[in-house]
């Protein structure tokens, strides 16, 4: 966590490596299998990561108006 935090200094080919694996980590969790991911191009990489975290992204924002309606309701309570 201390790269992602940019506590510790890396070269650059370190830095590349530590990225690559994020995205394929990133690829895996979201569902695609290993053998697909290195059949898609950088811009379908980008268009799933970005598509994913917009969904996250709306996710919680729907999860934070809930908690903050439950919220309201019980202080009318």
């Amino acid at each position: 966590m201390a790269f992602l935090s940019g506590a510790i200094k890396v070269n650059p080919e370190e830095s590349l490596l530590f990225n690559y694996w994020i995205v394929i980590l990133m690829l895996l969790k979201i569902g695609i299998p290993y053998d697909q991911i290195h059949e898609l191009s950088e811009q379908q990489i980008s268009t799933i990561i970005g598509i994913h975290n917009a969904l996250e992204q709306r996710q919680s924002d729907e999860q934070e108006r809930q908690e903050r309606i439950a919220a309201s309701q019980q202080r009318r309570t």
